[in-house]
Formats: structure tokens, C-alpha cells, sequence
């Protein structure tokens, strides 16, 4: 089990260092802190959002409740991916105060490709020399493994669980997740789905919550920041409210979901960084989604032993797939 959850930890840092680790973000403090803080805000927005939506992931394979005392552990991946709207955007739409762009086009954000850029210069400069190279990072996807448990309840109930303690990763940083589920089987308040043994019909509500922490620096390599060292504190926030209907018959399984679902993610910069101006605790982002979304998968199951994957319509499109144990 540790080493799952070490899993777990790797992955949701290995994916934030993708954005960070080229400190394209401490670049941006060039631009004084106000300007730095509004280009990150842009920079990021594809990260916020789908950190929040990948959260909302993978809570369920089946429409169908477990009987009292029957339960199931399960272990999957969720796969989001950005739709190319927010792979760029456009600067000119900014309240930028001392910088603007090299030209009228599009600046890349984090989802952009490596080979997109953006340059901006001091508006009070007459050269008009480039401070800052927005570059794409072409991190447009967000993968987290999860495992997760749940358990059945009296009054067709059952109660779901993830938890990851804080982890460590060595110097590269730590991550922590835990979050909360109901599922209640509504299929004996509806006559046509009651007297049909094979339809399954539920409803779901379930929160998660994350956080992590990733050591950010810099050595004096980019001109006009003078060194700093800090770290890059992350927490989020999601919600998902669902109507799953499915079909279960003997080994293979079908369900889908709609629902809403909201999330609130935050990004702090947190240490000293000195230079072009003195910035303590220089970033600080927050970003909220919400929105329907529906998905279908299928599960097949041998015994106690499962596979299942399925496939999220939104916005942000999401492939999750995973194997479990399961009892009644």
C-alpha cells in the first residue's frame, strides 16, 4: 500500500515540475509582481482547470450499490487532456501595467507547444527588448492514479473513500489527497427500472481535496531576478453531484453519468525573491470551473476481480481505466 500511494505522490508532482520545473513562472517576475501574477493567472489556467476536473475523476464504475457489508478497493488512472481553446490566449485582453507583447498575436499557456512563444518588453523601454519569452510547455494533459474504497450501508447506501497521507517524493517535493462519497440506489423509486433485474439506477455526491508543495528557485540564471529559494504550494477543492444509470449483467457491465460538477484550485509561490523589485511570497493564483459533463464505461468482472474504463465528455475530456476487488 505505501508504495501505491508513493505512486500517487510521483505522479501528481512529476506533473506539476512538467509546468514548473522550467521556471518559466519565476520568469515572469521581471515584470514586477502585479504583471507576474497576471501572466500566471493566464500562463496557468489550463493546470487550474484541469487539476479540478481530473479530482472529480474515477469515483465510480457501476451504477449499482453494494449490499450491506459488501465492498470493493479499487484502483485507477484518470487521463485529462485540454481542448485547444486553452492552449493559447490572447494578451492583449490583459490589464498588463508595465509590460506588453512583442505583437498582436497569441500567446501560448502551459498546454501551448515548446516550439510557441511570446515575447514581452517594458512599456517605458524605447528599444522594446524582449524581458520575458513566454514559452508553451506542451503539458496539455493531467494524469493522477487514485485507489479508493467503499463500503455498503443500510437504506440501499454505500460510503466511498480516498486518502493519500503526505507523501514525499525527496527533494522534489510532497502531496497529500483525501475525499468523501455517497452513492444511494434510486432504482426502487422508479417503476420501470424496479421491475427490470438488470438496470441499475443511483445517484452520487462526492468531494476531493488536495495538496502539495514543490520546491521552486532560482540560481541568479535568469537575468534581473536576483536568487531565491521558495516553494510552490498547491490546493484544490472538488465537487461532483451525479445520476448514474447502468446495465449489469453477468461478467460484463455498462454505466454512464451526468452530472455537475464545480472546483476551486489555488497555485502560492511562497519564499523570497529579490531583483528587479523586492517580492516576498510573490504568486499568488486561484481559478474556479464548474459545469456538466457525462461519461460511459464499461466494467468486466471475473469473480472478485474487475477491469473498467470510460470516457468524460466536457470541456476537458477524461479517459480513466482501473482494475478492483469486489464483494456483493
Amino acid at each position: 500500500m505505501k508504495k501505491i500511494r508513493l505512486l500517487l505522490c510521483v505522479a501528481l508532482i512529476a506533473t506539476t515540475s512538467q509546468v514548473f520545473g522550467q521556471g518559466q513562472i519565476i520568469d515572469f517576475l521581471k515584470a514586477g509582481q502585479a504583471d507576474a501574477n497576471t501572466l500566471s493567472q493566464a500562463y496557468l489556467l489550463p493546470y487550474g482547470e484541469m487539476l479540478g476536473v481530473n479530482l472529480n475523476s474515477g469515483w465510480y464504475n457501476t451504477a449499482k450499490v453494494h449490499k450491506i457489508g459488501g465492498f470493493d478497493i479499487t484502483f485507477s488512472t484518470s487521463y485529462t487532456t485540454a481542448p485547444n481553446s486553452k492552449k493559447s490566449f490572447d494578451p492583449s485582453s490583459l490589464d498588463l501595467k508595465a509590460v506588453a507583447p512583442e505583437n498582436t498575436g497569441m500567446a501560448p499557456t502551459m498546454a501551448g507547444s515548446k516550439s510557441s512563444s511570446m515575447g514581452f518588453y517594458m512599456k517605458d523601454d524605447p528599444s522594446k527588448t524582449n524581458i520575458i519569452d513566454m514559452k508553451g510547455a506542451g503539458a496539455d494533459y493531467f494524469v493522477s492514479p487514485m485507489i479508493q474504497a467503499a463500503v455498503g450501508l443500510p437504506f440501499h447506501t454505500e460510503i466511498m473513500g480516498r486518502f493519500m497521507p503526505t507523501m514525499g517524493y525527496g527533494d522534489y517535493g510532497e502531496a497529500s489527497l483525501w475525499g468523501i462519497g455517497l452513492k444511494h440506489s434510486i432504482k426502487d423509486y422508479i417503476p420501470f427500472v424496479k421491475r427490470v433485474p438488470f438496470l441499475q439506477a443511483s445517484v452520487l455526491a462526492a468531494y476531493t481535496d488536495f495538496g502539495a508543495k514543490l520546491g521552486v528557485s532560482n540560481t541568479g540564471s535568469l537575468e534581473g531576478i536576483g536568487t531565491g529559494t521558495g516553494n510552490l504550494e498547491t490546493s484544490a477543492g472538488a465537487f461532483t453531484s451525479r445520476l448514474l444509470v447502468g446495465i449489469n449483467v453477468p461478467v460484463v457491465s455498462f454505466y454512464t453519468g451526468l452530472g455537475y460538477g464545480t472546483t476551486t484550485s489555488n497555485f502560492d509561490i511562497i519564499g523570497d525573491f529579490t531583483g528587479y523589485e523586492d517580492t516576498n511570497n510573490p504568486i499568488a493564483l486561484d481559478y474556479k470551473t464548474s459545469g456538466f459533463d457525462f461519461n460511459a464505461g464499461m466494467r468486466l468482472r471475473f469473480a472478485i476481480f474487475s477491469l473498467h474504463a470510460d470516457y468524460t465528455v466536457g470541456e476537458y475530456s477524461v479517459i480513466t481505466a482501473g482494475v478492483g476487488i469486489n464483494f456483493r
